[in-house]
């Protein structure tokens, strides 16, 4: 098996039909169909269903299709990195940002990164994390950050692994429309927040979601919240906190700046939430991504992490 016959089957997968795929190649039928043939043959599996009009994949072959465009991508990617290398560091960096470590870390660590590596070109997707998981096994995505359970691994995407390291932890706040007027002086009880609208991002597996962040945190007062209005990402609560929908909770430095909101603190406080940095377990990691996860090796406080 070659990077020749999974592109060619690639493109009979994307196309449904060898005719039409022969045409995006600008090659003639019989040369794919037996390229086809000789494919499954080597690999001991049929991938296609061969229909009166077009082709179906098999389970194999829709394997095969979301493994082989991973390989295509890391392999396309490797060999711009080694072309760029003899001239110094440059290439692309794609880095997956939750907003609340794009405030905390992520933001300064990429104006350091670039300021010393002016030839890097940066995508930045500011995304919920189950986005940037899929995006980061598919290989589009270097590496990504976002709230984690140190305690429980973050679930597979196909047949995909990842790792993680926590690099920094976030102080949380209670937040509510400032429309409310609360005006307190002293910390509200938990328990008189149980009844109240939450706008909180929605949960995942493995990773330690402000949901699940709270519902531990309410288990000393009977239970969670008994209304959660799920969201993609805390820059969507806290637009709805703002225009008087509810109440939620995200780090402080992040509803500091943000305005129509105010803190309010909580009798016991929040745990604080650990940011992690997530890469695939068996990717190819580039240059510019290695030298960039580096700077993740020490928190604020110039302490190890992790």
């Amino acid at each position: 098996m070659d990077l020749r016959s999974i592109r060619y089957f690639l493109a009979v997968a994307d196309a449904g039909s060898i005719t039409e795929a022969a045409r995006a190649l600008h090659l003639s039928q019989p040369p794919l169909s037996t390229a086809m043939a000789k494919l499954e043959s080597e690999l001991g599996v049929t991938l296609l269903d061969r229909l009166p009009r077009g082709v179906t994949l098999t389970p194999a072959g829709r394997y095969l299709q979301a493994a082989g465009r991973r390989l295509i991508a890391e392999e396309q990617r490797l060999s711009a990195t080694l072309r760029a290398m003899g001239e110094g560091l440059e290439g692309e960096l794609r880095v997956g940002a939750e907003p609340m470590g794009l405030w905390r870390i992520v933001s300064t660590r990429v104006a350091s990164f670039l300021s010393a590596h002016p030839r890097v070109s940066l995508e930045l997707m500011d995304a919920p994390p189950r986005v940037q998981l899929e995006n980061l096994a598919n290989g589009y995505l270097d590496l990504a950050v976002f709230p984690v359970l140190p305690q429980e691994p973050l679930q597979p995407v196909g047949d995909v692994t990842f790792t993680v390291d926590v690099v920094a932890t976030l102080p949380l706040t209670l937040i509510t429309p400032q429309s409310w007027n609360l005006g307190v002086s002293e910390p509200l009880p938990l328990a008189s927040l149980r009844d109240k609208t939450w706008v909180l991002p929605r949960r995942l597996p493995g990773a330690r979601s402000l949901s699940r962040l709270i519902d531990d945190r309410f288990t000393s007062v009977g239970g969670s919240p008994t209304k959660v209005i799920p969201v993609p990402t805390v820059q969507t609560a806290v637009a709805l906190v703002a225009a008087g929908l509810g109440v939620s909770v995200m780090s402080d430095e992040m509803a500091e700046h943000h305005p129509g909101v105010d803190r309010v603190p909580v009798a016991g406080g929040w745990p604080e939430l650990p940011l992690g940095l997530v890469r695939r377990q068996d990717g190819i990691v580039t240059p510019v991504a290695e030298r960039f996860a580096g700077l993740f090796g020490t928190d604020e406080t110039g302490e190890w992490a992790g």
